[in-house]
């Protein structure tokens, strides 16, 4: 797994300017520094982030993991440390924030509480007018946006207040991506929906970073969540990144994850159970990470595939 820092007093070369999205540099934060209240929430993170990566932020309650997000795109500002995207810092006096959240998009937990307009389009289209654009393009792109999500046609004139759960966070979600954002941050974006809402709402966060290439940073303190569809998993705990790999790589160190309040996945787990129990023989398989790989494993030691 990674582990990367970056000095501060460093100047960074043009290869890394023109690859990467995000270098964050021993970034700290604290609540009401000073204070009674004092709250260390961040501690010394040096991490980065590449273009068009698929990356699921996974942590208990309070371990950081929203405080980090709302770095990215300027929402808080580190106590020390810096944060570049695209090779600038964002923390210079003349780097505008304005211009780094029209490319960093986000998206709250419960986004629908957002939706304010009387329709779904005029909801949509908030954003693009926000950037000045003429009503044509606004309507161009919140239309292009809500086919995206997957948006019903026959809906995008309704009240936004009269569409199921999941329909609202669709809209919500769509609002975020008619501004073009090169980066889209979810925070628990699935909360409150079902398991149907949660594979579906997952699925199309997939199928949007497959076809548009844009990078996609999710929220979450589920693995279950995860496993499936990103491609690196950070896992923080008290301010720390403490785990950062692929998902076989996080995943591999069941132990500490529980020791953390965090779980593998039930099918991780239970390949774990066959392999230590000598199904495979092949001795350097490793547990699944997915249903379908767990599958294509069994069928294999069985003859069948």
């Amino acid at each position: 797994m990674r582990r990367l820092h970056f000095a501060v007093h460093e100047p960074l070369s043009t290869s890394l300017r023109d690859t990467m999205s995000f270098i964050l540099d021993h970034l700290s934060y604290t609540y009401q520094p000073g204070t009674a209240y004092e709250v260390p929430a961040l501690k010394d993170i040096s991490l980065k982030i590449d273009d068009g990566e698929f990356i699921g932020l996974i942590g208990h309650t309070g371990s950081g993991k929203s405080t980090l997000v709302q770095h990215l795109n300027g929402l808080l500002k580190g106590t020390s440390g810096t944060i570049y995207y695209n090779g600038q810092d964002i923390y210079d006096k003349d780097y505008s924030l304005h211009d780094l959240r029209m490319e960093v998009g986000m998206v709250f937990q419960y986004p629908e509480n957002q939706l304010f307009e009387e329709t779904v389009m005029k909801d949509v289209c908030f954003g693009p007018k926000n950037q000045g654009l003429d009503e044509k393009e606004q309507t161009l792109r919140a239309y292009d946006a809500l086919k995206k999500v997957h948006f019903p046609d026959d809906s995008f004139d309704q009240s936004p207040f009269a569409l199921s759960g999941g329909e609202q966070r669709r809209a919500a979600i769509a609002g975020v991506l008619a501004m073009k954002p090169n980066t889209l941050i979810l925070d628990e974006p699935t909360a409150g929906l079902d398991p149907q809402g949660r594979d579906e709402l997952f699925g199309l966060l997939k199928e949007l970073h497959d076809n548009s290439g844009i990078t996609i940073i999710i929220v979450s303190h589920s693995m279950e969540d995860v496993a499936e569809y990103v491609g690196r998993i950070l896992v923080m705990n008290d301010g720390q990144v403490v785990f950062d790999g692929t998902p076989h790589e996080v995943f591999a160190h069941g132990k500490e994850l529980s020791a953390l309040s965090l779980s593998v996945p039930a099918v991780t787990s239970f390949t774990e159970k066959l392999i230590n129990k000598g199904f495979f023989r092949d001795s350097s398989v490793s547990p699944a990470v997915t249903v379908e790989e767990a599958e294509d494993m069994i069928l294999k030691a069985l003859g069948r595939h």
